[in-house]
């Protein structure tokens, strides 16, 4: 080899053994003894589908075959089409199908539409579980994962398999592909670990009505695409005489609002309360209130969507909890709250002023916390704002500094304060369970909101896909969108609504 071809070649040679570092493996054909053996999480209903490279089509029929003498309440359904990898992202974009496997990583160029189809969702790429091989020849199983949010169990359960004792033993019985180590198949778990809330098991199934047709439109949030997607086509199959109008764009909550306001729109999905002006504006125009009827529950510690508000201090600063009235003394103009003192505090600390550090107050969550928190009063004057990082390093620095936002902009240095609804309710810590449930006084809620005049009825078809959203059957596809299913009670107040 020439002098001059020396640096390519060590630059090769450190990119191969880079790469061997980053995905170690059990030796070929040799199962590693540390990996657990399938154990099953739940017992999984409904059919798993499939795309991708040809090449794994043999491990993918004998995992599936294997997974199935566990979980037989899970079919294998259309499509089960494993004919190349070219087909992964439309699959995963449309959401045609549950996952795609191929033996490559994603080109930016391919996911730079999916990005933009699931703007929304906050979802930029697929997320790719490396299954089976080491670098040289890998096999990825790509997934649709919303951030903050479970897989289906169907499909959780069957990656579990494929990265447990038994999945690995099926890979070790082919030549193609080696086992994982037990370290990469745990490191590999972790991705398709979240929280999955709990259905209430009074939410009633929806009965389909015969006779109910025509078309429906609907303008709104970009943060409830998929959902109105996967509605709507789950909707059809019930109420086949049903089908999207001419309108079905879902760019963003303001969109929805002026579409209803012109009555180009039959629903318009929001991501959030409507504020003041928009109320006063919306009512001045149709000389009527809204319909609104909430869908779902906001989401929790996910980024950039509607979320549960947590309150924030620094962690030097001793106070325990917070009521919602408290929180209204502190922030709303006039201030009735400005010392620590009184919300309990002694020694030293009963005399501090209360500093105030906020986001932007045109900001979502500041106009949801001023109509809910505050009932439409006037911030505090002297308020610190600013955007969301500047905003969490100022409480942390600030001992005697309060603020809020989604627990997802906290950060080192602070700590959220468990809030209760009044004086003589519990104190609610802001978790996964505490939000998903409800129980939470600052959770949020999602809306599709409904151009009716009092006394009128709803179209058949709009009032039907209304129930059909609020059963369980349309709650249950939440539980992965990054929001949370609605309670019985709040679905039987929404249906009352209807009438």
């Amino acid at each position: 080899m020439s002098a001059a071809r020396w640096p390519w070649a060590l630059r090769r040679l450190g990119l191969v053994v880079a790469t061997a570092i980053a995905f170690p493996a059990s030796a070929a054909g040799v199962v590693d003894p540390d990996l657990p053996a399938y154990t099953m999480h739940m017992s999984a209903t409904g059919t798993l589908t499939g795309v991708g490279d040809p090449a794994m089509k043999p491990l993918l029929d004998q995992w599936f075959g294997a997974f199935h003498a566990r979980q037989p309440g899970i079919a294998r359904g259309a499509p089960w089409s494993f004919t190349s990898d070219a087909t992964a992202i439309g699959s995963l974009m449309f959401e045609t199908a549950d996952f795609a496997v191929l033996g490559r990583p994603f080109q930016p160029a391919e996911t730079a539409p999916y990005a933009h189809q699931f703007a929304g969702d906050m979802m930029k790429t697929p997320l790719l579980v490396h299954v089976a091989g080491d670098a040289a020849r890998p096999v990825y199983v790509a997934v649709n994962k919303r951030p903050g949010s479970p897989l289906p169990r169907r499909l959780s359960e069957f990656l579990d398999f494929a990265l447990s004792r038994d999945g690995q033993a099926i890979v070790a019985q082919r030549t193609a592909w080696s086992p994982l180590a037990a370290a990469d198949a745990r490191e590999e778990r972790r991705k398709i670990d979240g929280f999955v809330a709990q259905m209430d098991l009074d939410l009633r199934p929806y009965v389909a009505v015969a006779g109910v047709g025509g078309a429906i439109r609907s303008v709104g949030s970009d943060g409830m695409k998929t959902l109105m997607d996967r509605w709507m086509r789950d909707f059809e199959k019930l109420q086949p005489g049903v089908r999207k109008g001419e309108r079905w764009e879902h760019l963003g909550t303001l969109n929805g609002f002026h579409a209803l306001i012109g009555g180009l729109t039959d629903l318009a999905p929001m991501g959030r309360d409507l504020w003041p002006e928009e109320r006063a504006v919306y009512e001045a125009t149709q000389q009527h209130p809204v319909l609104e009827i909430r869908v779902a529950c906001g989401g929790f510690d996910t980024p950039q969507r509607t979320t549960a508000q947590a309150i924030f201090v620094a962690d030097g600063n001793p106070l325990d909890h917070i009521t919602v009235q408290q929180l209204a003394g502190i922030f709303a103009e006039p201030a009735t709250i400005t010392r620590w003192g009184q919300l309990g505090l002694s020694g030293e600390w009963a005399d501090r002023p209360i500093a105030i550090h906020m986001p932007p107050r045109v900001a979502p969550n500041a106009m949801w916390m001023q109509a809910e928190v505050l009932h439409g009063a006037p911030w505090r004057q002297g308020a610190t704002e600013a955007p969301i990082a500047e905003t969490a390093h100022a409480l942390a620095a600030d001992p005697q500094g309060i603020g809020f936002g989604g627990l997802e902009e906290g950060g080192p240095g602070l700590r959220a304060l468990p809030v209760a609804a009044s004086a003589d309710s519990l104190y609610i810590d802001l978790n996964a369970v505490s939000a998903s449930n409800g129980k939470y006084p600052l959770t949020r809620y999602m809306y599709i909101r409904v151009n009716r005049r009092p006394g009128e009825p709803l179209p058949p078809a709009v009032r039907q896909f209304l129930r059909y959203v609020l059963s369980r059957d349309g709650q249950e596809p939440i539980l992965y969108s990054g929001y949370f299913p609605l309670g019985a009670r709040v679905v039987r107040e929404e249906l009352a609504k209807l009438e």
